[in-house]
């Protein structure tokens, strides 16, 4: 029994943890038009809200991933998450849309404390087939927490308000935090000596690494802004749902607790052989959501949802057989790429949104249509190493 305590108490942590996290990065994404007549700004300025998140984990993961390389993955997870409390309490009290921007920018930092490190963690603390399926379950959690950032705040927002949507997340983050502190089983550093310039340097000269990165980052445009402007769509003339009806859509996500599956299976054919499927399916969604059918859009949706969980863990599965050396710096270089995507993806897509949803579409499809030659291009390259955790 004390064994079986050792291995399901992390899990538990871990799930806890990143869920919490990863609830807070797209919380406004559902209840855009709460925040845009709340603070009387336009939807571009309002998505705004998610591009400084994005931007934040971007750059961030700099100082998390080469930190955690340094300190132990352990430790650093547990750090973010404490204060990313303090945060999220406060979104609510944002007076304007400067400071509520202020107050995600800062989140955004905070995040890759998790977002960047479990990836090593995780690949670091399993073995052979088991480190697919743990990193498809790690991505689940993403998963949940992305379903009770979306569904959550919009059913919260649509009866108190967006405010105290926001300010509400910080109790599952307190509570992630504190589970992690307590049964996370701390880890050694991974590396010391080396100068960041010098392993970063190395690094870039990686072009299946940047490959691998460029594919996850297009696709994550094009999800990003389909998802972040969704809301309109659902709730135009054509489709006709109310925010709630809206925000329940978005329980789509829950298709990603297949995703264990995706990632046990592509660690046994091969993530790059698995590749470009995903990310054929994840167009072929966002093809599906220009169809003025309710039916129709909820399955783009939901194969976007998929495709793109599914994208992201075995983009992820791909970097520790591409690297062998300071794991947690190549990812933050991976992340940093994926998450500079999304934040173009929170944005860019907008400035189309008042030309029409079929103009913003175009733009998103255009995006993982280069993804998908990413994708062909790892395909058809000389197979990666299979090299020791």
């Amino acid at each position: 029994m004390p064994a079986d305590a050792d291995r399901v108490r992390p899990a538990i942590a871990l799930f806890l943890g990143a869920s919490a996290m990863f609830a807070n990065m797209y919380a406004t994404q559902a209840i855009l038009p709460e925040i845009e007549h709340g603070l009387d700004v336009s939807p571009a300025a309002a998505g705004l809200s998610i591009t400084v998140v994005v931007l934040g984990v971007a750059f961030g993961g700099w100082v998390h991933g080469p930190l955690s390389d340094r300190v132990g993955r352990a430790r650093v997870m547990i750090a973010s998450a404490a204060l990313l409390v303090v945060p999220t309490a406060l979104l609510g009290l944002a007076p304007n849309l400067g400071t509520l921007l202020l107050l995600r920018g800062v989140q955004g930092l905070l995040m890759p404390g998790l977002l960047v490190v479990a990836v090593p963690y995780v690949s670091e603390r399993f073995a052979g087939r088991s480190v697919g399926v743990a990193m498809g379950a790690y991505t689940s959690s993403l998963v949940f927490g992305g379903f009770v950032g979306r569904v959550g705040t919009a059913l919260v927002a649509d009866v108190w308000g967006w405010r105290l949507a926001l300010s509400l997340l910080a109790v599952p983050t307190a509570l992630g935090a504190l589970t992690m502190w307590r049964w996370l089983p701390r880890d050694r550093p991974a590396h010391s000596g080396r100068r960041l310039g010098g392993v970063v340097a190395s690094h870039l000269r990686n072009r299946r690494l940047l490959t691998n990165a460029l594919c996850a980052a297009t696709v994550f445009f094009g999800f990003v802004g389909i998802f972040t402007y969704g809301t309109y769509r659902l709730t135009s003339p054509q489709i006709g749902l109310g925010l709630a009806g809206a925000g329940l859509v978005y329980g789509v996500w829950l298709v990603g607790i297949a995703v264990p599956v995706v990632g046990g299976l592509a660690q046994r054919m091969g993530p790059q052989r698995l590749l470009p499927g995903l990310v054929a399916m994840s167009l072929a969604g966002c093809l599906l959501t220009l169809v003025d059918s309710l039916p129709v859009v909820v399955a783009g949706l939901g194969l976007m949802a998929f495709a793109m969980f599914s994208t992201v863990t075995t983009c992820q599965l791909l970097i520790p057989r591409l690297v062998d050396h300071h794991r947690g710096t190549a990812t933050s270089l991976h992340l940093t790429l994926y998450y500079l995507g999304g934040a173009l993806g929170a944005y860019l897509p907008g400035l189309w949104l008042d030309a029409g949803w079929s103009r913003l579409v175009m733009v998103c499809a255009a995006s993982i249509s280069c993804g998908l030659v990413a994708a062909l291009a790892l395909r058809v390259a000389p197979a990666a190493r299979s090299l020791p955790a």
